[in-house]
């Protein structure tokens, strides 16, 4: 009996054989990798068919997260009007996996029911080519934010307020910070100290509540390596981070009994003091916290949970004040292992058990991060403990957001949001904003985006607070796609505010952001000079996602210049990075520059094969936008390669996934899209035209479509005969100061039109360019890797 090759599920028909979705006489458009999903399920739908099974024949031996099948899962109920919350169609059955539910019949007339096969090979996505003229512009800038700065304040701060917000009053609110703990005992064996008690007195504090507290990575991102506590440091550090109190402590060891010096200094320098003393570390910060509170004529905590009947166990506090060491040194292993013996000795601590979901959140287990925070969630509701709950769901939206259900992190916030006590405080208000931000940003609503990047830094700016009002400005920045120059004046903002700050993470990213801007006008040099600075704080700090970033920026700026080999070198040892730390954006950004590379020396199917591999490495990473920017550059590297059937295949899978953009952002590339498709069919002449057209409808030189509609003109202007064009147009004349690729242009344009001595001078002064010494790498960073 044949086997059926087309169902109905209710308003629904599948087609195995033309891999067709119809809703009636509606096409519902499906990537191909959802609908493989959707027919792996149909065949095996007599049961539940595990992750494993799903992933191994999704995706083969590759290593992939559970984000990535979770991304696909949504795809595809979506696509048979289902969804996560009503499960008609795919069902997920907890611990062991997703199964076909919904009813389903043959197609086929006379065809009995019967189980439809597992499907062949799945149809290949369009693969990508190279992008549009170097450097890479204000475009890569917008991936870069969202990976360094939107997505990490989410998921580290983060409920918004959906109403148009008012300014709240800004009359002062006390608002502890407790600093780095001062090693004195010489133990190499209590490092974890440092930050770990930090880490556990700031969360006794933020637990018991009747004062703000800051949270501890804000503390440790802006203090440093700082041990003192001297009245420069410390209204340094107020500016900072908008408290009004520093808790300072040093330890140390005489014997077996340990003593924590303890000290309370308030806004205006009065402080008080006291040694304490102990068997713990541990139980003395408790003991600190206690004091401190009393100091300060803040009624008696209500027990704390790091310990059974409201007692700070000395052994559950050590382990959870070591999984706090681990989370902000960024070992999440670590951190899980801790906060797990924590859960160990009592399943019923809340605190640890959040840590544990972020833990696992950072180590790609998504699933139990979610069961875990859904726990914390509902204890936290239980016991009318909003100092909990908001977290919670605040880690729940990160999810969602992490995984693209941008709807459902919104929703969570929301959440979150009306648990709020009425009074929040004001730096709060301002990670709130740029939460809310990023999700609209994530959207392509850069319109809303902005409005809430906006109010963000007007409410940094009336608090006083240099880190919010950086982190503010570096996402402001990302929204200026089409004007890098204005990009460029926001951040240089930014980054005077991150210095003020101390914040060494933020003034790394919007060094790298400021790099990309200038890239954007042409600057090459300058943008080198400043991923050197970028990458080399990212060194001193160890911090392996700024470095692999940066990095990447550095062989987009070494391949212009035509030092191949080094960014050859350069981009295959981040990529080994990119693989062992198993990232898949990292990955993605290294084959990125890989595939660029090949571009350069016409290795037409080598670029497109490591562009394929970008786009879907970031469409595991849920970074939509940034597959869609392949995209673009796959329709400008076929038209070059004459690969017409390529660059329509791209085009019109770019036209797809951007259909429903709500943003001018997507239909700006449009024609430029059409030129280039023109420039694959042989059309140079229509296609220049065009090109023409779009650089004389907008006359300024930098924007990302602007950038690549001037250079790829240039080049077809060559061929066909026109030099005298490409000389004239004055767009070229920022690119002219420090882009290699610009003056080679000019120098073929003026040989074409004999004027050799300019043609010899131009060529002198790009030599003299490329022997720039902004352009030497320091072999160590190679090592670095």
């Amino acid at each position: 009996m044949p086997t059926p090759s087309r169902f109905r599920t209710g308003d629904y028909r599948i087609d195995l054989d033309t891999r067709e979705i119809r809703c009636g006489d509606r096409l519902v458009e499906l990537e191909a990798k959802a609908f493989d999903l959707i027919a792996l399920l149909l065949a095996g739908r007599d049961r539940a068919l595990s992750k494993q099974e799903l992933n191994a024949a999704l995706w083969g031996d590759r290593p992939v997260t559970d984000a990535a099948l979770s991304q696909q899962l949504r795809k595809a109920r979506r696509a048979l009007g289902d969804d996560g919350d009503a499960q008609r169609v795919i069902r997920t059955v907890h611990g062991r996996g997703l199964r076909w539910v919904a009813p389903v019949e043959p197609d086929e007339a006379g065809v009995a029911d019967a189980a439809a096969p597992p499907p062949q090979s799945a149809a290949s996505d369009p693969p990508p080519g190279r992008p549009p003229p170097r450097p890479r512009g204000a475009n890569r800038l917008r991936g870069w934010i969202a990976a360094c700065a939107a997505v990490l304040l989410l998921a580290a701060a983060g409920l918004l307020l959906r109403q148009e917000p008012t300014t709240p009053s800004l009359a002062p609110a006390r608002r502890i910070a407790v600093l780095p703990v001062v090693d004195r005992s010489g133990d190499g064996a209590l490092s974890w100290t440092r930050n770990g008690l930090m880490g556990l007195m700031t969360s006794l504090l933020d637990q018991s509540g009747g004062i703000g507290v800051v949270a501890a990575a804000e503390v440790q991102s802006a203090a440093g390596d700082r041990a003192d506590t001297d009245p420069e440091t410390l209204r340094t550090l107020r500016r900072a981070l908008g408290a009004t109190h520093f808790l300072a402590t040093e330890l140390r060891r005489l014997g077996p009994v340990y003593e924590l010096d303890l000290r309370l200094v308030a806004d205006g320098g009065a402080e008080r003091r006291e040694t304490l003393h102990g068997n713990e570390p541990a139980a003395l910060a408790a003991d600190a916290v206690a004091r401190a509170r009393r100091w300060l004529d803040l009624d008696a905590p209500a027990p704390a949970d790091i310990g059974a009947a409201g007692r700070v166990s000395p052994f559950v506090a050590e382990a959870y004040a070591r999984g706090l060491d681990a989370q902000l040194r960024g070992d999440p292993l670590a951190a899980k292992k801790y906060f797990s013996i924590c859960l160990d000795h009592d399943p019923g601590l809340a605190w640890p058990r959040l840590g544990l979901a972020q833990a696992q959140a950072r180590s790609g287990e998504p699933d139990q991060s979610r069961d875990n925070a859904l726990k914390v969630a509902a204890a936290a509701r239980e016991r009318g403990d909003t100092g909990l709950l908001v977290p919670a769901l605040k880690q729940l939206a990160w999810l969602a957001f992490a995984r693209g259900d941008l709807d459902g992190s919104a929703a969570l916030l929301d959440q979150a949001l009306a648990a709020l006590p009425e009074r929040q405080p004001l730096p709060s208000r301002v990670d709130l904003l740029v939460a809310y931000g990023s999700i609209e940003d994530e959207r392509g609503r850069f319109a809303e985006a902005r409005r809430y990047f906006e109010q963000a830094l007007a409410l940094a700016r009336a608090a006083g607070n240099r880190r919010d009002e950086a982190s503010a400005l570096l996402n402001l920045a990302s929204l200026d796609n089409g004007d890098a120059s204005a990009a460029a004046a926001t951040l240089r903002n930014g980054l005077d505010a991150a210095r003020a700050a101390g914040d060494a993470y933020l003034e790394g990213a919007i060094l790298g952001n400021l790099g990309a801007t200038e890239a954007n006008q042409g600057h090459l040099i300058d943008a080198m000079a400043l991923f050197k600075q970028a990458l080399g704080l990212a060194r001193t700090r160890g911090d392996l996602d700024l470095q692999v970033l940066n990095g990447t920026q550095l062989v987009w700026m070494l391949a212009p210049f035509e030092r191949h080999e080094e960014a050859q070198r350069f981009a295959a040892q981040l990529l080994s990075a990119a693989e062992r730390e198993k990232n898949p954006y990292w990955q993605a950004e290294a084959r990125w520059a890989l595939a660029g590379l090949l571009a350069r020396r016409h290795d037409w199917q080598g670029a497109f094969a490591e562009l394929d591999r970008a786009r879907r490495l970031y469409d595991e990473a849920s970074m939509e936008r940034n597959a869609s920017q392949v995209l673009v550059e796959t329709v400008a590297v076929a038209a070059q390669a004459g690969d017409a059937a390529r660059a329509h295949a791209a085009a019109n899978e770019f036209r797809r996934r951007t259909a429903e953009a709500e943003a001018r952002h997507w239909r700006d590339w449009m024609p430029l899209i059409d030129a280039l498709e023109n420039g694959a069919d042989g059309d140079l002449a229509g296609a220049a035209a065009a090109l023409e057209r779009i650089l004389d409808a907008d006359t300024r030189s930098n924007g990302a479509v602007l950038q690549a509609a001037l250079f790829q003109l240039g080049r077809w202007q060559l061929v066909l005969g026109r030099p005298a064009d490409l000389l004239a147009r004055a767009q070229w004349k920022p690119w002219l100061q420090q882009h290699p690729e610009a003056i080679a242009l000019r120098i073929a344009a003026l040989r074409a039109s004999e004027r050799h001595d300019e043609a010899e001078e131009e060529r002198r002064r790009l030599d003299r360019l490329a022997q720039a010494p902004e352009l030497e790498l320091d072999a160590r960073w190679l090592a670095a890797f």
